[in-house]
């Protein structure tokens, strides 16, 4: 009997193949909410620029959710995102504004902010090619090249503002296992 070498060619290419692939990630990152007492926040952020942030306020008080709004607006505007309304009532949204300009597409996105409870705040990111023809294509993850756009100085702007980075789960996960 003759064996077949398919198989064995089969595993060869996956092996190969799966060497090329991308580093996705999901379209959100989570962020912790510092609370406002001065030994945590006086180390994020200037006194002089937010006076207010580092109130006398007892650590056991939970941060107020207009007070975690006020955070997430102050920390897009610093990062460059224009805000705008939404239909969500808790959350707030971003202008597109574009991260790759590309031949025949550009890459634009939006981002939703959204406050999970009194601890967590969730950024949704909605990344889309937009074509020269006119048409739209939603990407359903965020690459490598996409998230060196605009991550970075999120995660800079938002942990001055009290809005600690926590990542992804799988970023999560890969920390806890190591």
């Amino acid at each position: 009997m003759k064996r077949s070498c398919a198989p064995i060619a089969f595993l060869v290419a996956s092996l190969l193949f799966s060497a090329c692939a991308p580093s996705l990630a999901p379209l959100y990152r989570d962020y912790d909410v510092v609370s406002p007492d001065t030994s945590r926040v006086a180390s994020l952020a200037d006194p002089a620029e937010h006076p207010a942030t580092l109130s006398a306020a007892p650590s056991e008080e939970r941060v107020a959710p207009a007070r975690v709004r006020q955070r997430i607006v102050a920390a897009l505007h610093e990062a460059g995102w224009d805000t705008t309304s939404t239909n969500l009532p808790h959350a707030v949204a971003t202008r597109e504004r574009v991260l790759q300009q590309w031949g025949l597409y550009r890459i634009v996105a939006y981002l939703e902010v959204a406050p999970l409870g009194r601890d967590h705040v969730r950024i949704y990111a909605h990344p889309f090619r937009k074509y020269v023809f006119g048409k739209a294509s939603k990407i359903p993850y965020l690459t490598r090249p996409i998230r060196a756009r605009f991550l970075p100085e999120l995660d800079e702007t938002f942990a001055k503002h009290g809005l600690q980075p926590v990542g992804t789960p799988f970023e999560r996960d890969d920390t806890a296992l190591r």
